[in-house]
């Protein structure tokens, strides 16, 4: 069987999503996190890109990693999980 998802680098055209995610109450409780604007979302994203520490992926579906890792649905949402 073909995997469903897989783990791709957290890279910059993955911040806008991303950021809409940490939005959620649940989910900045649930990561021990807190709010930050878009740009510091930017900021995060590109230190944790820099920083041989650490490494930080984004789960997707494979169907959206067939085209560019991301791709668009017709309603222009991105198909991320």
């Amino acid at each position: 069987d073909l995997p469903i998802s897989v783990l791709v680098p957290y890279r910059p055209e993955h911040v806008q999503k991303y950021h809409e995610w940490m939005k959620s109450p649940d989910l900045l409780e649930a990561t021990g996190s807190e709010p930050l604007s878009l740009e510091e979302e930017v900021s995060m994203q590109q230190s944790w890109k820099d920083d041989p520490t650490k490494c930080t992926f984004i789960v997707l579906a494979k169907e959206s990693c067939d085209s560019n890792s991301m791709s668009s649905s017709d309603d222009g949402s991105t198909r991320s999980i």
